[in-house]
């Protein structure tokens, strides 16, 4: 087990400095006198899995940093193995939380996951104390609760930040596996009532995942800066000055006969030129990245078909780029099945027609900066002019909250998770079913022609976002949480 260190990053003034942000920051510091007041004494130890990728990572350390600020006492711990049993396992488990496969496990499978978690347990005993509020999260430090309640006088909260609006054998069967291990924790945290297990509807709160406004992935980038980052990581490779030296690892781009290359080796993807449509995730089968890629390939066939060549729409069609984006495979060891949903996508690529190819980049972008990476992404939202969370299951879907934070228009799945934060016409568009690809083909086409409506629903979208997704309107809910669990009232 590690203990993450949490670099320096924005101040509370910092944000209060932004006109936008600076009713929220009132609001909220007005809003934890009493919980801060109840938290002397105690430290809080936030455990996960990793400490780069996925939302949890992203979110932590600035909700660390903000309440350290305050005068709270706020550790990470992260459990640390190389057994990929315990990864494909935890994996499985995901899958079926979201009610994908079949939800089978055994007492073989049972045994891996604690194994992995007692190893992790002497580093986690050595820092924690009497009276201290452990924070768990997801499923893979779940055994921990049991192994360190009996050593140690502590409130155990497990935060879980997926799940389906829906009851199936699937899922019935992942939370019989997981039941023995619920037993151990005072308080659940889910994302959305609906992913509540009716057995913990008592003892659970619900909040809301939200981003940090003024992270690198979410900071406001002029013109200049914005184009870059696409240079230093060679999305765009124009011969011109830049500020800052590129980066050690590049963008890589998957090429037609299946290779990984430069982005512009095979041809010039002409980035800041051309409408784009972007979906970036990690590499998964509930992200529906292969039915965008069908639908966008068939809304480019339709308008050569039936369009009008001398229309703007028929041109706007023509032009549009598919930018799907991911973590590059050389950065990640612990994740066998994202490996194998890129060799889908990549294969599926390779049957596109040599001509369409060139209208679809599917971008592998590096791990090993996380500041570059984020980076990336924000240049990347920045300059799209609709970004897709095309999710067949989504226990919430950060990337559509960046992206309306960012005003660009969005376009996500029914998912439970994405159909809590967009508005359906107000602040972008609900596809219901993801693998609809006539309606998916539909939904595209029209935005992509409807500019002033696109302008609206960024804007509509940016204000959502600060009303109810940010990090202060998380943290009120997280402290009035701590608050009752260091007197005992949860």
């Amino acid at each position: 087990m590690q203990k993450i260190q949490v670099k320096p990053g924005a101040k509370i003034d910092d944000y209060k400095a932004y006109g936008s942000l600076y009713s929220s920051v009132l609001d909220f510091l007005e809003n934890v006198k009493n919980p801060i007041g109840n938290l002397s004494g105690c430290t809080i130890w936030m455990i996960n899995s990793t400490a780069i990728g996925g939302g949890v990572a992203e979110m932590l350390p600035s909700q660390m940093r903000i309440l350290r600020e305050l005068g709270i006492s706020i550790e990470w711990l992260v459990i640390e193995t190389s057994d990929n049993d315990f990864f494909n396992l935890t994996k499985r488990i995901h899958n079926a939380i979201h009610g994908s496969g079949n939800g089978a496990f055994t007492d073989a499978d049972r045994e891996v996951f604690e194994k992995v978690n007692r190893d992790n347990l002497p580093t986690a005993l050595k820092l924690i104390n009497d009276g201290d509020i452990v924070v768990i999260h997801d499923p893979q430090p779940m055994p921990l609760a049991e192994m360190i309640r009996e050593r140690k006088d502590v409130s155990l909260i497990w935060r879980c930040h997926i799940g389906l609006d829906d009851e199936t054998e699937t899922t019935d069967s992942v939370w019989a596996f997981l039941a023995p291990y619920l037993d151990h924790y005072n308080h659940f945290i889910f994302s959305l009532p609906e992913y509540v297990p009716r057995n913990l509807k008592k003892k659970t709160s619900v909040i809301p995942p939200a981003i940090d406004p003024l992270s690198h992935k979410n900071r406001t980038l002029n013109l200049h800066k914005c184009i870059g980052i696409l240079h230093q990581s060679g999305i765009i490779d124009e011969d011109i000055r830049i500020l800052y030296h590129p980066y050690k690892h590049q963008v890589r781009r998957v090429m037609p006969d299946g290779s990984f290359g430069s982005v512009n080796q095979h041809n010039k993807l002409d980035f800041i030129y051309r409408p784009i449509v972007t979906e970036i995730s990690r590499w998964d089968r509930l992200k529906g990245f292969k039915e965008l890629m069908q639908a966008f390939i068939r809304m480019k066939i339709d308008n050569r078909k039936k369009g009008d060549p001398d229309s703007l729409e028929y041109k706007r069609t023509e032009m549009a780029l598919l930018v799907m984006g991911g973590p590059d495979p050389a950065f990640v060891s612990d994740d066998p099945e994202g490996k194998a949903v890129l060799d889908e996508l990549t294969q599926a690529y390779q049957e596109v027609d040599e001509e369409l190819q060139n209208d679809i980049a599917i971008l592998l972008l590096p791990l090993d900066n996380p500041k570059e990476n984020a980076l990336i992404v924000n240049a990347i939202q920045l300059c799209s002019s609709i970004v897709v969370q095309n999710s067949i299951q989504e226990g919430f879907g950060l990337t559509a909250t960046e992206a309306m934070w960012k005003r660009r228009p969005i376009l996500v799945s029914g998912a439970a998770g994405l159909r809590f934060q967009v508005q359906d016409g107000k602040t972008g568009k609900i596809n219901d079913d993801p693998t609809d690809i006539d309606k998916l083909v539909a939904t595209l086409s029209y935005m992509l022609h409807n500019t002033k409506e696109r302008d609206k629903w960024g804007f509509n979208g940016q204000l959502r976002v600060i009303q109810n997704f940010t990090l202060f309107s998380q943290l009120v809910s997280w402290l009035e949480v701590f608050s009752k669990a260091k007197q005992k009232l949860i």
